[in-house]
């Protein structure tokens, strides 16, 4: 009841309902004051049957109208609702609530309806007729006897007394058997029983309620009612509500639901007490996607084609956070009485495409549940807003994916890399896609100490956008949230990996790296078996990439290789892999403090082999660049170098903290680089394996030893008694190592910067010299007149050919040229082979035997040095060994090496069992594979870790970098000496002079197939500009080195600048067609 706006509480029922106990506890939270409402109590000494408050109460709370009036005096209505109101607004007046209590109906009414009393002073005869007629005649006939105004006021106001209002008795009824319990002793007037409020009985009837959540997981709250409208449309049985079984008459509205379950008042009642329904578990929209799911991979909820004329693509799950508060995602997936827990129906409803979801909620009945349903219907215009008056959802159509790396959980690995690639345009161009990764046990997500999200791709610039989740934690579902600034309702809906139970192993894994200049390469061994490339596959359950869609989408794939990683690594993506880095051309390296790998950069496997995509930068040059950026990018790659290694090990359920690795390192690099290079791979090795690293589980190894090792290990080895050396060509260095067969260690290790790219490369420039190296633009051309041949086979190739040759890297583009014969679209046709061409190319041949006579006079020169018997053989590896193949066959590869090392020995092989050794199919893996094979004993890894040692120890004697000069090494105060310089060109013209004797005497033009004209000219260029290239190269190599001294040993052979400028600026540029 109100007076004017303020609120008065009314409490009525029978004597011992317990109305005081409710009006003291009422009183206490609303600053209370009570007044009697109860005939009896208003009278003094009636405290016996009256159940009148005992004095301890009255002086709690304030009491009014108690034991005032004398039993002998009489008190009216009217005199009680006039002293009730004065009361009411003293209270008032205070600030107080009043509180009315008492049982006395017409006393009630007086003060609910303000009844008007006259003033006239009571006729007890007339009241004695009137109580006899109405025994006689009954109070309809009194009832008549009333004027018709009186009549017409009583109707209006109270009812008509002489009629049942049955609907609302109904409701009466069920209202009391809902909110109390009727009293014991089955208490009764007219048939209809009495009913009081027990609050403890009450909330055990909740608590006993067949309706309250059935959850395994424990709460810190009450368990909340799950309800549902029409229930008997789902289940047959009866459901305990409170006090009584629910009746469908009781229907659930927004209203009551609209605030938090906690504050909700339970329907029909007047109990607060938490409730959940469908709004509380269904998303008020819905994400439809372009495609079909992933089901191998993914939840797909059930879902079932009600109809064949709806497509079969697929929806993100409707289901909101709070599910997991108490239950999990196998619940989700799981049955219940022989049905699906949730289900999704793809249907028509009236013509329209629709989506009905379906939960079934357990509850405390025995095998029983609540059916949550929630229809969602196509949106018109993209209008996704929920339509709260006919209860329907609607759905739009949401072109994303995600992909995720690795697809394994285990309590091991906490490292997970997710794509997000955003395709929603057209109403939705504004649109954003974010996601949040959820443990089922926590109701928040992971926060941002555990998820690092990076954007690389805009959508306003490329029309697909991307973004990079890096989640350092296990999770077990995902949140997709759509939303914009212009619209305050996001959609949102659930992804669920079907993650599989992980069962460890116990083998372990070795790796090797191989991190060279040109192409790094990576091989595993299992325990027990032999090594082999690094490979990854995607058959299994568990998986290295796990899609959202389900097999090729042509664009999602394109966006998937380009900035993260292939579906595997096996045979049309795999190592060796080209030392590259792809980047965002908007990436601010030099800001950033780290990179994210998978996320800021990644390692483009389809480098070469397809387009890298618009707006990504392909970055070169990581090994040898000493800026700060360069640094920041090699651990980025070697970081997924790692992450890749780890995936191998748990998708083949070995034991990650049995891993370890090998990696190597030039000896022409110096001494601090390779220390940052060591502490770089114990940081990574850490923070990616979980391990700490020792010199048992990460090892590193000179580049040059390797390969003899894995000679060695086969079974047509035939230099064990004799000396070999060993010759790693890489792209920017190559390193060598002497042997002889019956010592556990090489007698001596070298490593110059005089390799591949000296070949192929710009030389000594700082600025790409692609289109004015005549070498280049000649095979260019070449290479586009065939593609340009057949757009439609080539078309792919030819757009790669143009955006490497648009950046003018000399090297770059002889890689992707060397690369061609293994794309797949020309299917190894030799007219597509760069090694042929450059091998039959009669004007450009005399390049590259020059540059392979200086590697091999300069190794024999070493080894004469140092009193070494002439090597038996000369094993070859690295990608750089290529260029064997151009210089001639074996015949003449034997020939050749043979001749120089006789001439420069002065002395004659006494047998015919020289050879060159050259595995010529994989020479870029003989590295990682001989290091393998020499850590499968445990003595092998002992005489690396004993190499290392002797490596670092200051009497170092194995590490040699002979000048060729009577002084064994130079200092970087020599090079500022003139007579050092000259020596070095000295030393070049003998060599150029004893290179023309050799091609003389070998009659190159005839066996080689050197063009006459060229090689007259090379003799007349080759001695041109020697000191200049000399210094040029200096300078080029050391133009960061300000912080060396005189004194520092130049770990380097300058014997080679001069013949790196001769060959890119006289050579090359001096012998065209």
């Amino acid at each position: 009841m109100t007076i004017g706006n303020k609120k008065v509480y009314i409490i009525g029922g029978p004597t011992a309902a317990g109305k005081s106990i409710v009006a003291l506890y009422l009183a206490k939270r609303v600053k209370g004051e009570i007044v009697n409402c109860d005939s009896v109590q208003l009278y003094k000494y009636m405290d016996i049957g009256s159940a009148k408050p005992s004095q301890k109460d009255m002086k709690a709370i304030p009491h009014h109208l108690y034991g005032f009036v004398d039993p002998a005096d009489d008190i009216t209505v009217a005199q009680y609702q006039k002293l009730a109101f004065d009361k009411i607004d003293e209270i008032l007046a205070r600030g107080n609530t009043p509180i009315v209590v008492g049982g006395t109906g017409l006393y009630l009414n007086s003060l609910i309806y303000k009844m008007s009393f006259a003033a006239k002073p009571i006729n007890l005869k007339r009241r004695e007729e009137l109580e006899h007629l109405a025994e006689v005649r009954g109070n309809e006939y009194l009832f008549e006897l009333l004027s018709a105004d009186i009549r017409n006021a009583i109707l209006t106001e109270i009812g008509n007394p002489t009629s049942l209002d049955l609907e609302n008795i109904e409701k009466a009824k069920l209202f009391l058997q809902t909110n109390y319990l009727a009293i014991d002793g089955g208490v009764q007037i007219f048939g209809i029983p009495f009913y009081g409020l027990r609050q403890e009985d009450v909330l055990d009837g909740i608590a006993s309620s067949d309706f309250v959540i059935n959850t395994k997981k424990a709460q810190n709250e009450p368990l909340p009612l799950v309800l549902q409208n029409n229930l008997s449309s789902y289940q047959s049985a009866p459901y305990k509500y409170i006090t009584g079984n629910w009746d469908d008459k009781q229907q659930i509205s927004y209203t009551d639901y609209a605030v938090e379950p906690s504050k909700r008042t339970l329907p029909g009642t007047s109990h607060v007490y938490p409730w959940l329904t469908d709004d509380d578990f269904f998303q008020p929209s819905l994400i439809k996607l372009d495609y079909t799911l992933n089901r191998d991979c993914y939840f797909d909820g059930n879902l079932s084609l009600s109809t064949k004329d709806v497509d079969d693509n697929d929806f993100l799950l409707p289901i909101k956070p709070l599910f997991f508060k108490y239950f999990d995602v196998e619940d989700l997936k799981g049955k219940i009485s022989g049905l699906p827990k949730f289900e999704m129906r793809h249907e028509r409803i009236g013509g329209n495409e629709a989506l009905t979801a379906i939960l079934r909620i357990p509850v405390k009945k025995e095998g029983g549940f609540i059916t949550l349903k929630r229809t969602y219907l196509k949106a018109i215009d993209n209008n996704y807003t929920y339509d709260r008056k006919n209860d329907k959802g609607y759905f739009v159509n949401i072109a994303f994916t995600l992909n995720l790396f690795p697809f394994i959980k285990t309590e091991g690995i906490n490292h997970y890399n997710v794509q997000l690639i955003d395709r929603a345009l057209g109403d939705f161009d504004n649109h954003g896609i974010g996601l949040s990764f959820y443990k089922e046990t926590e109701t928040e997500a992971l926060d941002t100490q555990k998820v690092n999200v990076r954007e690389r791709s805009y959508k306003k610039e490329k029309r697909v956008g991307s973004s990079y989740y890096k989640v350092d934690d296990n999770f077990d579902y995902i949140l997709v949230n759509l939303s914009s600034s212009n619209s305050s309702t996001p959609i949102e809906g659930l992804i669920c990996p079907n993650w599989t139970s992980y069962i460890p192993g116990h083998d372990s894994y070795t790796f090797a790296v191989d991190f060279g200049t040109t192409n790094t390469h990576v091989e595993s061994m299992q325990a027990g078996a032999l090594p082999q490339p690094l490979m990854l596959n995607s058959v299994a359950v568990e998986k290295m990439v796990a899609t959202l869609y389900n097999g090729s989408s042509i664009l999602y794939d394109v966006i998937l290789k380009q900035e993260f990683l292939p579906k595997c690594i096996g045979e049309d993506y795999c190592f060796p892999q080209r030392t590259v880095l792809s980047e965002s051309e908007r990436l601010d390296i030099v800001s950033i403090d780290h990179l994210v790998p998978l996320g800021d950069t990644n390692i483009p496997f389809i480098y070469e082999k397809e387009s890298v995509g618009y707006g990504n930068n392909i970055v070169t040059d990581l090994k040898w660049s000493v800026e700060l950026s360069s640094s920041k990018r090699v651990k980025a790659f070697l970081t997924e170098l790692a992450l890749l290694m780890r995936t191998k090990v748990l998708l083949e359920h070995g034991d990650l903290s049995k891993i370890s690795l090998v990696w190597f390192y030039p000896l022409s690099m110096k001494i601090g680089n390779v220390r940052k290079l060591g502490e770089m791979w114990e940081s990574i090795f850490a923070e990616v394996f979980g391990v700490q690293a020792n010199n048992s589980n990460l090892i590193h190894m000179p580049e040059s030893v390797a390969p003899y090792y894995f000679y060695k290990n086969l079974g047509t080895f035939r230099g064990a008694a004799s000396t070999v050396a060993s010759i790693d060509i890489g792209g920017g260095s190559s390193d060598i190592a002497i042997f002889k067969g019956t010592e556990a260690q090489p007698l001596l290790l070298s490593s110059f910067r005089f390799a591949a790219n000296a070949l192929f490369g710009d030389g000594f420039s700082d600025i790409p010299r692609g289109n004015r190296n005549p070498m280049v633009t000649t095979y260019v051309n070449y290479f586009k007149r065939l593609f340009d041949a057949d757009d439609d086979k080539y078309g792919e190739l030819n757009g790669i050919l143009d955006d490497i040759t648009e950046k003018q890297k000399s090297d770059e583009i002889n890689a992707f040229l060397f690369s061609i014969i293994n794309n797949q679209a020309v299917l190894g046709n030799d007219v597509f082979s760069y090694n042929k061409r450059l091998n039959e190319d009669a004007h450009r041949k005399i390049i590259f035997l020059y540059f392979y006579s200086a590697l091999i006079y300069y190794v024999a020169n070493v080894m004469k040095h140092h009193n070494i018997d002439k090597p038996r053989n000369v094993m070859f590896s690295g990608t750089g060994s290529k260029v064997l193949d151009i210089v001639g066959s074996q015949r003449d590869l034997d020939m050749m090496t043979q001749a120089i090392f006789e001439r420069v020995y002065n002395e004659t092989y006494t047998d015919s069992t020289f050879s060159v050794v050259m595995e010529r199919r994989e020479p870029k893996q003989i590295t990682c594979r001989g290091a393998l094979m020499q850590m499968k004993d445990p003595t092998g890894t002992q005489l690396i870790n004993e190499l290392n040692n002797i490596m670092d120890g200051f009497d170092n004697t194995i590490k040699v970098n002979y000048s060729l000069l009577d002084k064994e090494q130079l200092t970087y105060g020599d090079m500022d000496d003139t007579t050092i310089q000259q020596g070095v060109i000295t030393k070049v013209k003998e060599f150029n002079s004893f290179f023309i004797e050799l091609c003389d005497a070998l009659r190159v033009v005839d066996r080689f197939l050197v063009d006459n004209q060229s090689y007259q000219k090379f003799k007349a260029i080759v001695n041109n500009d020697l000191d200049h290239h000399l210094v040029t190269g200096w300078n080029f190599i050391n133009k960061n080195a300000q912080d060396k001294n005189k004194e520092d040993i130049i770990e380097d052979t300058m014997f080679f600048y001069p013949i790196i400028g001769t060959i890119r600026d006289n050579l090359i540029e001096g012998l065209t067609n």
